[in-house]
This record gives C-alpha cells, structure tokens and sequence, in this order.
C-alpha cells in the first residue's frame, strides 16, 4: 500500500456524528464490543480484495516504459520492454546508444522499486506494531468485560 492510500484502522481516527456517539454512550460494554468486533470482521474481509484491487491498478499505472517512448520507429521492441522480455535477436539489432538507453531505464527501475519496497516494508513494520497495540488493547478490554461481568455474576445473588 502506498503512504497517501494508507487507512488508519484505529476507531479514534474515525469521523462520527454526534448521534452516533451517543448512541455508543448508551450501549452497555458488551454490545459496544460486539458492535466493535463485527466491524473488525467487516474490515478484515474486506482488506485481502481490496490489496489485490489496489495492485492490479498499481501494475496498469506502471505498465508502459518510459524507454517505448523513446524508441517509437520499433514498435515490437517497444512491447516487449512492457512485457519485460526482449529477445536476443531484438538486442542484436539495437544500436550500443539504444542499448544504453534500455540498461539505464532498468537500473532507474530497480532503484525506484528497491526505494518503493523500502516504503512499503516501514509501512508494513508500522501495520504490524498498530495492530499489535490494537490487539493488547482488546486483550486488556475483554479482560476487563470478563471482570465487570464476573463483579455483576456475584453482585446478583447478594440482592
């Protein structure tokens, strides 16, 4: 995912209404979390299509070289560059400048994708740590549901 594509999953970055908000104050705990909960699922099953909808729109934004613009009078080797896969008789018949202009276009792909990976590898790291917090924080939550339900189970037979 891309830094300007990235959603935060955290509720408290996410813009409710007022009636909303009340409405959550005048749930109890339990239903609060089963609210919680389902939306977490609904989040869940939603990210794997929506990752692969994202690369197939990444790779159609990628697809066209920059070096097929510049070699416009050889349309076949123009769509062999797109498709990543010259033959040796196509580079044979290259000139060495065109050759040149080929090999400098990869190494400026490799570097752009080695800094995009970089990206998405810190973005990756910083999910996992967001989602780590996020699941310490529903352990310690449905820790403390258990506890106030155990507190009401035992206040109930006192009355």
């Amino acid at each position: 995912l891309l830094p300007q594509s990235k959603q935060s999953s955290s509720y408290s970055d996410r813009d409710t209404t007022e009636e909303e908000s009340e409405s959550l104050d005048d749930m109890d705990f339990l239903t609060r979390q089963k609210k919680l909960q389902a939306e977490a699922k609904m989040a869940l099953a939603m990210a794997k299509p929506m990752a692969k909808m994202q690369v197939e729109v990444e790779k159609q934004n990628r697809k066209k070289s920059p070096v097929a613009d510049l070699l416009p009078h050889m349309p076949h080797i123009s769509e062999c560059l797109m498709k990543r896969s010259l033959k040796p008789t196509d580079l044979r018949d290259m000139t060495i400048g065109q050759l040149q202009v080929i090999v400098n276009d990869l190494h400026s792909q490799i570097e752009s994708l080695n800094e995009e990976l970089v990206q998405l590898l810190l973005i990756r790291d910083e999910l996992h740590t967001e989602q780590d917090a996020m699941l310490v924080d529903i352990e310690d939550l449905t820790r403390h549901a258990e506890s106030q339900q155990k507190h009401m189970a035992e206040k109930m037979p006192a009355k």
